[in-house]
């Protein structure tokens, strides 16, 4: 059974408040074309700069605990290029 868009939203919202307070989900949508995966859009508020955005994918035919962590090594990766 594939995962629900609330589903991943509950579940990136929870990675991004351990990688960071600054870290907010902003949304969740399915991938355009898609209706197996995710795109999650994340704001990031800097404190010298206006809050960028990060996007990231994610399969929604996954497991919770699959799904936790590819959103954690997506969002560290993404973090790690800023």
């Amino acid at each position: 059974m594939a995962l629900t868009l609330t589903d991943v939203r509950r579940i990136a919202s929870d990675v991004a408040q351990q990688q960071s307070p600054a870290i907010d989900v902003v949304g969740v949508t399915s991938r355009e074309g898609s209706s197996s995966s995710a795109e999650v859009i994340f704001a990031i508020r800097d404190r010298d700069t206006e809050p960028s955005r990060v996007v990231i994918g994610v399969s929604r035919q996954i497991s919770e605990g699959e799904c936790r962590g590819a959103v954690r090594t997506r969002l560290s990766e993404r973090l790690a290029t800023r």
